[in-house]
C-alpha cells in the first residue's frame, strides 16, 4: 500500500503492550492522521484508534485513556466541529477501552454482550489470585491482610493502580485484581450478539464478534465497507511479536489461530487495516502475523520431538526473520507460551 498516506511513526514507543498509564511519567506522542476520505487514525503513545467523521457526528472506535480522550475530543471539536455520537469498543481491556467518559454527553457506548460479562465484580470474598496475568500481586501483600495497598504496590499493578481500584479506597481487594485494571472503562450501553451496523450520516460502520479466542471473549473487529478499511486489535497486529507469554492461560490458542486464519482471509476485501498496535497495513502484514505464529510453532513443535528441555528452546530458537520487529527481545517468552500451548503444562 502507499505508506506516504499514512504519518511515519518516527517517535512511536516500542514498549508495546504495555498498558498506557504506564507512561503517566512521560510526554505522550499523540496525532491524527487522515486514513482515507473522512476515516482518521488517532495515535498515543504505541495505541491506535479510527474514527469516521460524519455531518451529523463522529463514530469512534476505543477511546484508549482518559487523558488521551481528552485530548482527542478537543481536537475533534476544533478540526470537525461535530460530537462523538457513538463510541464502538473493541474489546474490554484497560488499555484500549478507558476514559470514554469524556464523550458520554453525546454518545452511544457499543461493544460485544460479553462485555458485561468480563466487567462484572466478583465477588467480594474473593482473594488475591495466585495464577494468571496478576499473580505477581499476591506477592505484595507486605501486612498479609490480603488486599494490596498503595504504598505496598510496585510494577504494573501499581503503574494501574487507579485502573484496579474500582471503589477508589487506594485498597485493592482479590476481587478487584482478579477484575483487572478496568474502573475507567464505561460499561457498553448498547451491546451486540454476532454482528450489527451503526449508521450515521449516512455511513455505515459494522461490528463483528470474533467469537471465543485466546485474547478475550468480547473482542470486535471494526470495519468501515465504504472506506475499504478495518480496525483490528491485539489478536492481530503488526511488524512485533506477540505480547510475552501471548496470553497462554486462556488455553485457546486453536481458537485464537482459527480466528487469524479467518480474518486473514476477510482482509483480502480491504485497502487499509489498522491495528491497536503498529503502523497501518494490509492484508500482507496479517499474512506476516499468522507466518509467525506458525515459525513458532514449527520450531517448538521440533524442539519437543527432539527431546529438548525447555530452557534449550528459550535459549536457542532465534526466528532470525523477526529480528526487526520490535518486541522481538520477548522471542523466550514466546517460546514458554508456544510451550505452554503446545503441552498443556
Amino acid at each position: 500500500m502507499n505508506i506516504n498516506r499514512v504519518v511515519v511513526l518516527s517517535s512511536l514507543l516500542l514498549i508495546l503492550g504495555v498498558p498506557s498509564s504506564s507512561f503517566a511519567q512521560q510526554e505522550p506522542t499523540r496525532s491524527i492522521t487522515q486514513i482515507t476520505g473522512d476515516l482518521y487514525r488517532g495515535q498515543n503513545n504505541n495505541h491506535f484508534t479510527v474514527f469516521l467523521v460524519t455531518e451529523e457526528g463522529i463514530i469512534l472506535a476505543d477511546p484508549i485513556n482518559p487523558e488521551f480522550s481528552a485530548w482527542l475530543k478537543s481536537e475533534l471539536d476544533t478540526r470537525f466541529g461535530v460530537p462523538v455520537k457513538y463510541v464502538l469498543y473493541s474489546h474490554h481491556h484497560g488499555d484500549h477501552a478507558s476514559g470514554g467518559d469524556v464523550f458520554s454527553d453525546t454518545a452511544t457506548f457499543i461493544g460485544h454482550e460479553n462485555m458485561l460479562t468480563h466487567m462484572a465484580m466478583p465477588p467480594e470474598s474473593t482473594p488475591l489470585p495466585l495464577e494468571g496475568q496478576y499473580a505477581i500481586a499476591a506477592t505484595m501483600d507486605a501486612n498479609g491482610n490480603g488486599m494490596v495497598e498503595r504504598s505496598e504496590a510496585s510494577g504494573a499493578v501499581l503503574a494501574n493502580f487507579v485502573g484496579f481500584d474500582e471503589n477508589g479506597d487506594n485498597i485493592l481487594s482479590g476481587a478487584e485484581i482478579l477484575r483487572g485494571p478496568i474502573s475507567q472503562v464505561r460499561e457498553p450501553e448498547v451491546t451486540y450478539a454476532t454482528n450489527t451496523v451503526i449508521t450515521l450520516g449516512g455511513k455505515n460502520v459494522e461490528m463483528t464478534w470474533v467469537g471465543e479466542m485466546n485474547h478475550s471473549a468480547d473482542m470486535s473487529v471494526i470495519t468501515f465497507p465504504e472506506e475499504r478499511a478495518m480496525h483490528i486489535v491485539d489478536f492481530i497486529t503488526f511488524q512485533r511479536l506477540p505480547y510475552r507469554e501471548m496470553d497462554f492461560e486462556n488455553s485457546m490458542f486453536d481458537e485464537w489461530m482459527a480466528a487469524i486464519n479467518h480474518w486473514e482471509t476477510v482482509s483480502t476485501d480491504y485497502e487499509f487495516i489498522s491495528p491497536g498496535h503498529g503502523p497501518l497495513g494490509d492484508t500482507s502484514d496479517v499474512t506476516e502475523w499468522r507466518i509467525y505464529f506458525d515459525q513458532l510453532r514449527g520450531a517448538v513443535s521440533e524442539g519437543i520431538a527432539a527431546g529438548q528441555t525447555l530452557e534449550d528452546m528459550r535459549e536457542n530458537i532465534k526466528l532470525d526473520d523477526y529480528s526487526e520487529w520490535s518486541g522481538y527481545s520477548w522471542l523466550h517468552e514466546n517460546v514458554l507460551g508456544m510451550y505452554h500451548f503446545l503441552t498443556d503444562e
